[in-house]
């Protein structure tokens, strides 16, 4: 097992912890794309999960004074300059869904010698995923990924070094509202409204949960988790949720947040029945107007690049383009 390097701590976080966890994916977000970003993460929300277990499948690392400068970023003395005294150093945490195929993420702080934290928490990650995997059920296949962006080589590296495969591209894709926008044109025989929170929440949980059904990685969610994620989001607003019925059906549904001073798409979809007739670019067209009247014209969205529905082709419809790139990693695990 990787030691803990000398003036770090390792330990779990707390609720006490959640703001400086969020700085910290920030930090490193704005570090991956060379700008000031606000990651599409919300630790908050995801610590409200009952099925995330922060308890015994999250870890933080705590820095040390004088931390070195070693070409990621700046040292800590400019950390300190910036008043980020309380940002953890790293962090790492495993989502372990009953398909028994987890999520893990590694997150180094750009001040910080990810080559002596990096293998650290991802060991702690596989031996936890190892432990779970133990239990799975005879017709599952058990697996970790981790999602990697290209801009961070080291991360990636180690990853292959330790056996994972890249088995999936994705894609960070942005638009600039400024350069123009353009008008929905809706399917006829729809009708277009806000959601109506209290009253919808059951009937878009099920469309959620149908229209992603085929989609890399799914696993299905309980209604009370599904909720527990969109209404944890401290940026929820019912008038950048914008779904399409079809009479007592959802046909589609897109939501956006502000995050920092840009707009992030989080949700795009179409149920099967209702494809290929131009709703889902009427909707994210949508959405993408009343995201400009609020002022947010730098959008962003993540997508997979082998996304069976054409995704990609409807964002770059839409003037959307591709901005950076990443990919998954799997590693295999054995059940017994």
């Amino acid at each position: 097992m990787t030691s803990v390097p000398d003036g770090f701590k390792l330990r779990r976080p707390d609720e006490d912890d959640l703001p400086g966890l969020q700085r910290l994916i920030d930090t490193y977000e704005s570090w991956l794309c060379g700008e000031p970003r606000t990651s599409e993460d919300d630790i908050a929300a995801e610590a409200n999960d009952p099925e995330a277990d922060v308890a015994d499948n999250w870890w933080l690392i705590e820095g040390a004074e004088g931390a070195r400068e070693d070409g990621r970023g700046a040292t800590e003395a400019s950390r300190r300059a910036s008043g980020e005294t309380d940002t953890p150093a790293a962090f790492a945490s495993l989502y372990w869904p009953s398909t028994c195929e987890g999520r893990g993420l590694v997150c180094v702080h750009p001040d910080h010698n990810d080559e002596e934290l990096t293998p650290l928490l991802t060991e702690l990650l596989e031996g936890r995923a190892r432990e779970l995997a133990r239990s799975a059920p005879a017709d599952r296949a058990p697996a970790l990924v981790v999602w990697c962006d290209d801009a961070d080589p080291g991360l990636g590296g180690s990853l292959v070094a330790r056996g994972y495969r890249r088995v999936r591209e994705g894609f960070t894709m942005r638009i600039d509202l400024r350069d123009g926008l353009q008008s929905p044109s809706w399917p006829p025989s729809l009708t277009i409204r806000e959601a109506r929170f209290g009253i919808d929440d059951r009937a878009l949980w099920q469309a959620d949960e149908d229209a992603f059904s085929e989609h890399f990685l799914f696993h299905p969610q309980s209604f009370e988790v599904w909720r527990g994620w969109l209404f944890g989001h401290a940026d929820l607003d019912p008038n950048l949720w914008v779904v399409a019925w079809d009479g007592d059906e959802v046909a589609g549904q897109c939501i956006a947040f502000p995050r920092g001073g840009a707009g992030l798409v989080d949700n795009l979809m179409v149920r099967k029945r209702w494809r290929g007739r131009g709703l889902g670019l009427a909707l994210l067209l949508e959405v993408l107007g009343r995201l400009h009247e609020r002022g947010y014209d730098d959008v962003f969205l993540g997508v997979d690049a082998e996304n069976a529905t054409g995704a990609v082709h409807v964002y770059e419809r839409a003037g959307m383009r591709v901005w950076r790139r990443g990919g998954a990693y799997r590693l295999d695990l054995e059940s017994s």
